[in-house]
């Protein structure tokens, strides 16, 4: 059976192909909003109740080579079924965040960080509510069996924490190695950059002109003139 979704919108944010994160980060620095398409604006209606929202969107830069069996970023040496991983290159490569929503202006939705890259398709929008969505016995699947577990957590959120001696060596390690396969590395390189690249997506420039609002819309509008003709480092 064939089956055919159509953009509704599209999402904006400060990510190209080498520094989007594996997950969203809430406080992440940088703009984040969505612009619906005109003719769905009516459908934002009692949206603006919710403080938080569902969004889901079209994986377009995601690698058609699909893998039934995978390894997490966050845990390489453990392989995992496809569907037990948040990988992006799916049979369907469809994209599912929640959100914070902070504001609605107009056809556009104020949000908090989400993990697509500037430009991503926007399929659809649903609030998220609490007594329907928040399980209380829900679990972390195969991340509870991690003997690092809470440690990888918090690689996995963006939370800024301690290391202890092990972990010291053993990115001193993997340092080394970076820099036996590299001699010819460019010492200012930045690695925290380069370990984005797996999710093989690439920028490209916005069609949406942006046209003119109100003073509120300031903001968005200036970051949008300054910030798509951007491109990732080789």
């Amino acid at each position: 059976m064939d089956i055919s979704f159509q953009s509704i919108g599209i999402i904006h944010t400060p990510y190209f192909a080498f520094n989007t994160p594996h997950q969203p980060i809430p406080d992440a620095p940088g703009d984040f909003w969505i612009t619906l398409n005109p003719e769905y604006a009516s459908a934002l209606k009692s949206l603006e109740n919710s403080n938080y929202i569902y969004v889901l969107y079209h994986l377009d830069q995601a690698s058609p080579t699909i893998e039934l069996l995978t390894h997490s970023p966050w845990a390489p040496e453990l392989e995992i079924g496809l569907f037990a991983s948040r990988s992006p290159n799916r049979p369907n490569p469809i994209g599912l965040s929640i959100v914070q929503l902070k504001a609605i202006q107009g056809n556009e939705l104020v949000i908090s960080g989400i993990d697509a890259y500037n430009g991503t398709p926007l399929l659809d929008i649903k609030p998220y509510m609490h007594f329907l969505d928040s399980k209380e016995d829900a679990n972390n699947g195969w991340f509870d069996s991690l003997p690092d577990k809470d440690h990888t957590m918090a690689h996995a959120l963006g939370l800024s924490h301690e290391h202890g001696p092990e972990h010291a060596h053993e990115h001193e390690h993997h340092h080394h190695e970076h820099e036996h396969r590299h001699p010819d590395h460019d010492d200012n390189h930045d690695h925290n950059q380069s370990s984005h690249s797996c999710h093989d997506r690439t920028s490209y420039e916005d069609g949406h002109d942006s046209h003119d609002r109100g003073p509120e819309h300031a903001h968005i509008r200036d970051h949008k003139h300054t910030k798509y003709h951007h491109e990732p480092n080789d």
